[in-house]
């Protein structure tokens, strides 16, 4: 088992579980879908579980068995929360165990899915074309390196979406309601749910799998962050990594730094504040395609950023872009 297929419905999942009770629940469904076609109920030996989940997450063998019982003990959480997967309604409840069972004689445990969960894990080892997408690949070595449920939540949300081929993804836009959901927390404002766990998990991401390059782009509705998306590209080796996010408009006090605000640096500091006025009128709906319109001018070669200066020269573009859509806007307006 070198790498766990895992049903992306089940990535998008009200983080409720620990640390030790994901990585053991998807070293369970990984075991279960080898193996679906052949029994309702799965048999591992503890010994196998602990070496694959993590030996250090658990205190005993017992307390193995307690992990995946407390799994089987919890209510029902809200599964594929974002509506990736097109096979299931936007929104699903469900239970991730039915039953477990502790063997001491054997050292062995056995558990059995309610039948929502085990018919899912059955399509996801028989995948037609149209589910192409619909599950994603963990490499087991590298699950064993997080240490904090939230980033092994976020990098299994990132891997779910990456396309190996492009080296680049991008998810929708998501409201601060969703991802406290995906982080099973109830943070009112970004810059709390950012500070305390998002930025941190990204730094984790970046530590343990420095291939992956994760950047954050922010949706606002009069100055409020209301919905963020994440933008995975793959980096080149031996680039150093760039721990930034959210390349911003530079402040008056950014200006004004240093001394004299030279008559340039006003006339840009004017052009950026009628700009975000302008933006703050808005909704998020015409936000959105003012973004993806600036990212869609943004030329081939700057497409896909693997290093500092790579990022820098595409969040500039992407920014030029943007205020050039934005005064056509207001140009416009001007002459009705």
């Amino acid at each position: 088992m070198d790498n766990i297929i895992k049903p992306s419905s089940l990535v998008d999942i009200e983080n409720i579980l620990t640390l030790a009770q994901r990585k053991v629940y998807n070293v369970l469904i990984e075991h279960s879908r080898q193996n679906i076609h052949d029994s309702a109920i799965f048999s591992l030996s503890v010994k196998t579980i602990r070496e694959k989940a993590g030996t250090s997450l658990f205190e005993s063998n017992v307390d193995v068995y307690e992990q995946i019982k407390s799994i089987a003990d919890m209510p029902t959480m809200e599964a594929n929360i974002f509506g990736k997967d097109k096979k299931y309604p936007t929104r699903i409840a469900v239970n991730l165990i039915a039953e477990v069972e502790y063997d001491k004689d054997h050292e062995t445990i056995s558990w059995s899915y309610p039948p929502f969960i085990h018919k899912m894990l059955t399509l996801l080892n028989t995948p037609d074309a149209n589910d192409i997408g619909m599950y994603v690949k963990l490499p087991l070595a590298m699950q064993s390196k997080f240490s904090s449920k939230h980033s092994l939540a976020l990098w299994e949300f990132c891997r779910s979406r990456f396309d190996e081929k492009r080296g680049y993804a991008e998810s929708p836009f998501i409201t601060i309601e969703e991802l406290n959901k995906l982080f099973h927390c109830k943070y009112e404002t970004w810059y709390r749910l950012n500070d305390k766990i998002v930025n941190k998990a990204i730094q984790d991401i970046h530590k343990q799998e420095p291939t992956y390059f994760i950047n954050v782009v922010e949706q606002k509705v009069r100055h409020k962050v209301v919905a963020v998306k994440f933008i995975i590209q793959r980096r080149l080796p031996g680039v150093p990594l760039v721990e930034t996010q959210n390349v911003k408009l530079r402040t008056t006090k950014e200006f004004s730094k240093g001394g004299k605000t030279a008559p340039e640096d006003l006339k840009e500091l004017a052009r950026n504040t009628a700009v975000e006025k302008f933006l703050a009128t808005l909704s998020p709906e015409q936000q959105t395609r003012i973004q993806e319109e600036a990212e869609q001018s943004v030329p081939e070669y700057l497409l896909y950023p693997a290093n500092e200066r790579e990022q820098a020269a595409y969040q500039l573009q992407l920014q030029i872009n943007r205020i050039a859509i934005v005064e056509a806007l207001i140009n416009s307006q001007q002459q009705l």
